[in-house]
């Protein structure tokens, strides 16, 4: 291990399956996938095909891209993207639907028919209620509307799924219980998440996964800060050539003003000059000048 790297594994402080990078480590192991997104649905799954941590999806140049923490498909060809949500996030629904949207982009190759579309279901873990009705879990599907106001689903197996860390409503199993337990606050009661305490420890304790962690979190901060940085110099574009239009603009209506005031350059004595009103000769100015 180099100096550098010895330094980053140094400075790396235990994270726990909270963390996104940490979620999509742990489940990239079927051992622990599998029995996840089991206890998540409450059904059981035959086998976990190819999980695939961090897959990225970036379909076109002017697409926005997206990272996803884990992408698998199950032996019944449903396709399952999971991701860990921590923070407040106002734009999830709509972001659940770019994902769902860009899974099946992915899906489906030029030319084949949309029969050949999979099951998808993008499942979001977050630590906070999304919408306030403390559910432990909100399946949203698509439907069409009767005109007695009745629902029905549409079938297009496009499927979301948010799911509530801290909830207290609904029809879920122990296990269910004792995995929200667990991502909340980290207690292990149960084989399961017992295992998966154990495994986050594991690899809390690899010097090359922390490397590889530190090097990955200074490279998002470094993005986050000159997106930062780019939108604060666009804003300060934005408002310097703002000020230049402004400041054309009252130069023009000054011009005006001197044009019937003898170079004294006042609203009222423009307005007399005029034969106007201030309001009418100010309204005429703005025409004028394009404002």
């Amino acid at each position: 291990m180099t100096d550098k790297e010895k330094f980053l594994a140094g400075q790396f402080k235990p994270v726990t399956i909270q963390d996104d990078m940490m979620f999509g480590t742990v489940m990239a192991d079927p051992e622990y996938c599998k029995p996840f997104l089991e206890t998540i649905l409450g059904v059981k799954i035959q086998k976990i095909e190819y999980p695939e941590r961090q897959k990225a999806i970036d379909l076109t140049v002017s697409a926005k891209s997206i990272r996803m923490d884990v992408y698998v498909e199950d032996g019944e060809h449903t396709v399952y993207d999971v991701e860990m949500q921590n923070g407040r996030n106002r734009n999830l629904p709509k972001r659940s639907r770019y994902y769902s949207g860009l899974i099946d982009l992915n899906i489906l190759a030029k030319g084949e028919d949309y029969n050949q579309l999979k099951k998808s279901l993008v499942i979001f873990i977050c630590t906070f209620d999304p919408f306030g009705h403390d559910e432990y879990i909100y399946r949203c599907g698509e439907y069409y509307q009767l005109s007695d106001g009745s629902y029905h689903p549409l079938g297009d197996d496009a499927w979301k799924i948010f799911v509530n860390a801290k909830g207290h409503k609904g029809d879920v199993s122990d296990g269910f219980r004792s995995l929200m337990r667990y991502i909340m606050d980290g207690e292990a009661q149960d084989p399961y998440t017992q295992a998966l305490e154990k495994k986050v420890a594991l690899v809390n304790n690899d010097e090359e996964w922390k490397v590889g962690y530190m090097t990955w979190a200074i490279k998002l901060a470094d993005e986050r800060r000159e997106a930062r940085e780019e939108g604060r110099e666009e804003g300060r574009k934005e408002g310097r050539e703002e000020g230049r239009k402004e400041g054309r603009k009252e130069g023009n209506i000054s011009t005006l003003y001197g044009l019937y005031s003898d170079g004294d350059i006042t609203l009222e004595k423009a307005a007399v000059k005029a034969g106007m009103s201030e309001q009418a000769f100010l309204e005429v100015a703005k025409k004028i000048v394009g404002i």
